[in-house]
C-alpha cells in the first residue's frame, strides 16, 4: 500500500512508505480540514497529516526564508519566500497549503491572499505553521543527531502587531533592583514593580508557571487546533529564556520564541535604550 503527495518541483508524484503513513495516522484526529481561527480559514496539522496519508492531491508551499527552509521542511514542500509570492508565476496547482514558521507573523496569511488571486489555485494556511507540524511529530527533512542550537526571537514591535490570542506570554522575570546612573543601590521599591504584561499587551494570556501552559488554542466552534506560541520573557539577558526554551523543546513543545530584550525593552515600551555619557555622568537616548 502506498500513498502520494505531489512534488511540483519534479512534476511527478513520489511514494511515501506504509510506515510513514501509519506514523502520520497516529496523530490524525477527526477534525474538518478547514477551520476558522481569528477570522482566517486554515488547515490544521492533523488534517494535513491525514490528507497526506490518504494521498490527497495537494501542494505545500513553504514561505520561510530559503536558509531556514534548507534546515528542515515538510517533505516535498516547495520553497517560495513570502516576499516573492505575489510576483511568482505558478501553474494552476489546485489545492495549496501555505506553511510559515508559526511564530505569530502574518506571512502565511498574506501569501494565501496572493496565491488565491492566481488562476487555478485554492490556498489556505497551515495553522501553527512549521513549529506546529514539528510539535505534532510530523515527518520532516531535518537531519538527525546533534544540531546547532537556535532560539527564535521576536521583537517588541512584532509582539505588538500580532494577534495575541495566538500567544501565551511566559513571565520569567525577577523583581528589578532600583538603579541610579546604572549602579544598583537597593531592593525593589514601591512604584518600581515589573511592567504589567496584561496591560502592555491587552488580551494576551500570561502565566508564570510552566505547569499551567495550555496545549492547544481554540478555533471557532470549539475545535482544538495548533498549540499557541509561547513567548518567553526574562529580565533581558536571555539566559533564563534560553534555559526554559530548552526544557520546553525537550518536552516536544516547538512553538517557542524569546522576546528580544525582555523586561528591559518592555519597560521602555519598545523605545530605544540609553547610552552612557562619560563615566557615571548620566545617559542620553540612542541615536535614531
Amino acid at each position: 500500500m502506498k500513498c502520494r503527495i505531489r512534488d511540483v518541483r519534479a512534476h511527478i508524484t513520489k511514494p511515501i512508505t506504509v510506515r510513514a503513513c501509519v506514523c502520520a495516522l497516529v496523530f490524525a484526529v477527526a477534525l474538518d480540514c478547514s477551520v476558522l481561527l481569528n477570522g482566517v480559514f486554515g488547515m490544521t496539522v492533523p488534517a494535513l497529516i491525514r490528507q497526506t496519508a490518504e494521498g490527497t492531491d495537494l501542494t505545500v508551499i513553504d514561505v520561510r526564508s530559503t536558509a531556514v527552509y534548507a534546515q528542515g521542511h515538510i517533505p516535498n514542500a516547495i520553497n517560495i519566500p513570502a516576499a516573492l509570492v505575489p510576483e511568482k508565476s505558478l501553474p494552476p496547482l489546485g489545492k495549496v497549503v501555505v506553511c510559515d514558521d508559526g511564530l505569530g507573523g502574518d506571512s502565511a496569511d498574506s501569501a494565501v491572499a496572493a496565491l488565491n488571486g492566481k488562476r487555478g489555485i485554492q490556498a489556505e494556511a497551515l495553522i501553527g505553521g512549521y513549529t506546529a507540524w514539528q510539535t505534532a511529530k510530523g515527518i520532516t527533512t531535518e537531519e538527525r543527531g546533534l544540531k546547532e542550537e537556535v532560539f527564535p526571537h521576536v521583537t517588541y514591535k512584532q509582539l505588538e502587531n500580532v494577534d495575541v490570542r495566538d500567544m501565551v506570554l511566559v513571565d520569567l522575570r525577577k523583581p528589578k533592583l532600583q538603579s541610579r546612573q546604572s549602579v544598583p543601590v537597593g531592593p525593589l521599591q514601591a512604584g518600581e514593580e515589573l511592567t504589567d504584561l496584561e496591560s502592555e499587551f491587552p488580551g494576551a494570556r500570561v502565566t508564570r508557571s510552566l505547569f499551567d501552559l495550555p496545549q492547544t488554542r481554540q478555533a471557532v466552534g470549539g475545535s482544538e487546533t495548533a498549540p499557541p506560541v509561547f513567548v518567553l520573557i526574562d529580565d533581558g539577558d536571555g539566559e533564563a529564556a534560553k534555559e526554559t526554551a530548552r526544557m520546553l523543546k525537550a518536552n516536544g513543545i516547538e512553538r517557542v520564541a524569546i522576546l528580544a530584550g525582555g523586561e528591559s525593552i518592555i519597560s521602555r515600551h519598545g523605545r530605544s535604550g540609553l547610552k552612557r555619557i562619560g563615566i557615571d555622568t548620566g545617559f542620553r537616548p540612542d541615536a535614531p
